[in-house]
């Protein structure tokens, strides 16, 4: 379950910074942070920023990740995360109320737990487009299956593909293959209205769920305040990382992110060489500090692990001093903190 006061609350520990390690705690707060806010049994993802339809992929084989996941609960969404993904992201880019550049901006996020699945989005919506919307939305819910059915079919006949027939075509699979009410929230924000849906999966027959929307809310603010684009929280290996990295690519270009390419690669074969596993978990972001991009990463080790992390750290901050070629040479900061009795949470920002 979502830990929200630490939105409120949420404070810096004292700690102490290994050998090898940078005195990098300033630019790694925020890290720290978003940390807190999560629970050790979830996986979480967010994108806040212009939603560009080449992100289609990247989404699809998030889901693919998620459908893939460990336990038996997982065997309820196997067929449906990735489509469920895909729609409400391409809800985004096809209905969402376009900038003068002609490009969309809004949240995409999903939410897993060993109890529910849930996906999140924010996107603007015209004033006159407000009451259509919701009573579309409130006669969905209200619907049983066989009308669901013969409404899309209905859709299908007419060939209604307006943008209002589009919409509902949509609105009515996802609500179809979910197996949920499509819960939503309309409102003002920044003098436009803003549009909130969430997309629930749920594992057991539990009807109580924590106020997501509310969460994603909390969320997409404190992305705003702290100029990030992306955040990750998850296992972090090779499968898991690279739909972030393509996400990233396509944020600003391929050639603007090379070195964080090989950089995260490079983390993977640390990983690979020094510890049991590759299946770590952590975190990481994606964000803008003084118009300079950067990516923080926060990996959880055990105490023993982090020595090794942080020599290597240190030979990648000698690396930049003599400008070399070394793959860690854009590193910028790196820190070991602890978050609980037995491990830390390795974490280091680095910059294209």
């Amino acid at each position: 379950m979502p830990k929200m006061h630490k939105f409120a609350k949420a404070e810096m520990k004292n700690f102490e910074t290994p050998k090898g390690c940078s005195r990098g705690e300033q630019h790694l707060e925020v890290l720290f942070k978003t940390h807190e806010f999560f629970s050790n049994d979830i996986s979480f993802y967010c994108y806040r920023g212009t939603m560009l339809e080449q992100f289609t992929e990247a989404i699809m084989d998030l889901g693919e990740l998620v459908k893939k996941g460990k336990g038996d609960e997982k065997v309820t969404i196997k067929k449906r995360a990735p489509y469920l993904m895909v729609e409400c992201f391409q809800n985004i880019v096809r209905h969402g109320v376009q900038d003068p550049m002609g490009e969309a901006r809004g949240y995409f996020g999903f939410y897993s737990s060993s109890n529910y699945f849930t996906i999140n989005t924010i996107n603007g919506i015209s004033e006159s487009s407000v009451s259509n919307l919701r009573q579309l939305l409130d006669d969905i819910n209200s619907s049983t299956d066989e009308e669901k059915k013969a409404r899309y079919l209905e859709i299908l006949q007419n060939e209604s593909f307006g943008d209002e027939g589009g919409a509902g075509l949509g609105l009515l699979e996802i609500s179809r293959k979910s197996g949920s009410k499509l819960e939503y929230e309309m409102e003002d924000k920044d003098g436009k209205k803003a549009f909130h849906q969430q997309v629930t999966i749920r594992f057991d027959e539990s009807n109580e769920l924590p106020p997501q929307i509310q969460f994603t809310k909390m969320i997409e603010a404190w992305m705003q305040d702290n100029n990030l684009s992306l955040i990750y929280f998850g296992v972090l290996d090779g499968k898991n990382i690279q739909p972030v990295i393509d996400m990233m690519s396509g944020i600003d270009g391929e050639g603007n992110w090379e070195n964080i390419d090989r950089l995260l690669r490079a983390l993977q074969g640390i990983q690979n060489n020094l510890f049991e596993t590759d299946e770590h978990r952590g975190i990481i972001m994606l964000g803008e500090n003084e118009g300079q991009k950067f990516v923080q990463v926060g990996l959880e080790v055990k105490h023993a692990e982090k020595e090794s992390l942080c020599d290597i750290a240190k030979l990648q901050f000698k690396a930049q001093s003599w400008k070399s070629d070394h793959p860690f040479r854009p590193f910028a900061a790196c820190v070991a903190r602890p978050i609980s009795a037995e491990r830390d949470l390795f974490s280091f920002q680095m910059v294209p």
